[in-house]
């Protein structure tokens, strides 16, 4: 088909009739039905909105790299800026760009390892309220800590009851947003409905806080929190963040660094849980290297099977598990023209699967990390923490976080399926496990 085609031949006229129910209901097996049926670029509709869903490495990188200054963030994302604000998330062009300078020398390899020390304090403070035959929601466990991991570096915030208040009407907001992001008719913000209100009254709550926040982070004239280097970050000019932009970020940060973690710990011990053969390889490795001790960041690079496992629990179960962009110009992508006001659609779950690229590709398999296959596969082959000049900022934090925990967590504990029956995931922002993970912990 020549460049002149608006859209690759597709699910088109079928979505909004059956397809549009099994994206609703289904939408991981509809990326992949899609994806398996139509090949590496497929166009279809959401009403008027024309979409691309594209899942070949090259194409994947050509959106996210080469063509990355004429996208922008697509609708869904945009959605979210009520809560978000203009962080680096939802900010677009030079104030994003303005942004992510300032914020990027906060978030160097040298700085994020020096938080390795308080992630294990933390880790060991949870451990230390477990008990043998206790049963636990797993992603609830994980959840918890890495949030008062991410409030203690962000904000330096230590007191459970800030905490949960913050993580109450965060979650509030966000289930809020979730909803109107499924409705099919959204009513206008500054309309006062019933869910309006409440969402306004969420934002205006989660504003004064981080505000408190904000304002006793100017008041220590100096820290190692995130928010301190933040705040006394300068541009070029001279100029600082504003306490709105600081606002902003912080709400993200918090979320990046908060949300990604604790989904890749609960995901990497629901697959543990089902696979012992690959767990007994991980405690062999703890008690070669670690001998029952709580690792430091000097430990990380003697853990490969620990990185092999981690990498291959965000392949099956990427947190992130769809990246999505909007063309600011026409543009050709694969043999195929993109409209101003296109969106095209990226799935970590669909491109994480590709058999090309990851033999028996539902298989949990960690060894397959372990012969250098990252250096043999095609980029955006395997991309969890996104790509191009907005990679995820927080992916050293992520990851450094979660070695830590899971080994930590893994010499003294190991967890116990209430049932035999899988855990479905639930891709909302983020890829939740439907109904949490239940589990009952039993002493190593």
């Amino acid at each position: 088909m020549p460049p002149s085609a608006a859209l690759p031949p597709g699910p088109r006229g079928t979505l909004i009739g059956g397809n549009i129910r099994q994206f609703a209901t289904r939408r991981l097996d509809f990326f992949l039905d899609v994806a398996r049926t139509y090949g590496d670029i497929a166009g279809f509709r959401f009403g008027p909105r024309r979409v691309f869903l594209v899942s070949h490495p090259d194409l994947v990188e050509q959106v996210l790299v080469t063509d990355a200054k004429h996208y922008v963030k697509h609708f869904g994302a945009r959605m979210y800026k009520p809560v978000l604000g203009n962080g680096l998330v939802t900010s677009e062009g030079d104030f994003w760009l303005r942004q992510r300078k300032l914020s990027q020398p906060a978030f160097l390899k040298g700085r994020i390892l020096s938080y390795a020390p308080l992630m294990a304090e933390l880790t060991d403070r949870m451990l230390g309220t477990w008990v043998e035959g206790k049963s636990v929601d797993v992603h609830f466990e994980f959840s918890s800590l890495t949030s008062a991991i991410a409030l203690k570096t962000l904000f330096d915030l230590d007191d459970a009851g800030d905490r949960e208040r913050f993580t109450d009407t965060l979650r509030l907001a966000f289930d809020l947003m979730s909803a109107r992001f499924r409705r099919v008719i959204r009513v206008p913000l500054w309309f006062p409905t019933p869910a309006n209100l409440r969402l306004r009254r969420a934002v205006a709550e989660l504003n004064a806080v981080v505000d408190g926040f904000i304002a006793a982070g100017r008041a220590r004239k100096g820290g190692d929190d995130l928010l301190s280097r933040l705040i006394h970050a300068r541009d070029e000019d001279g100029s600082r963040m504003t306490d709105r932009q600081l606002r902003d970020e912080a709400m993200t940060l918090y979320l990046a660094g908060h949300e990604t973690t604790a989904l890749t710990l609960s995901w990497s011990w629901y697959l543990l849980a089902r696979h012992p053969r690959v767990e007994a390889e991980l405690v062999s490795e703890w008690k070669a290297v670690l001998g029952g001790r709580t690792p430091t960041a000097d430990d990380l690079h003697k853990l490969p099977y620990t990185e092999a496992a981690i990498t291959e629990a965000m392949r099956v179960f990427p947190p992130v598990y769809l990246i999505g962009r909007e063309a600011t110009a026409e543009l050709e992508l694969g043999g195929y023209r993109v409209k101003k006001g296109y969106t095209v659609f990226m799935s970590q779950w669909v491109s994480h699967r590709d058999p090309r690229y990851f033999p028996e590709p539902e298989e949990f398999r960690p060894g397959r990390w372990l012969d250098g296959l990252a250096r043999r596969l095609p980029r955006y082959a395997y991309y969890p923490f996104g790509g191009g000049p907005r990679v995820c900022i927080g992916n050293t934090f992520a990851l450094t976080e979660a070695a830590i925990i899971l080994a930590a967590v893994g010499q003294r504990y190991r967890f116990t399926l209430a049932t035999d029956r899988p855990v479905e995931p639930n891709p909302q922002i983020t890829l939740l496990p439907r109904d949490g993970i239940p589990a009952v912990l039993a002493r190593r």
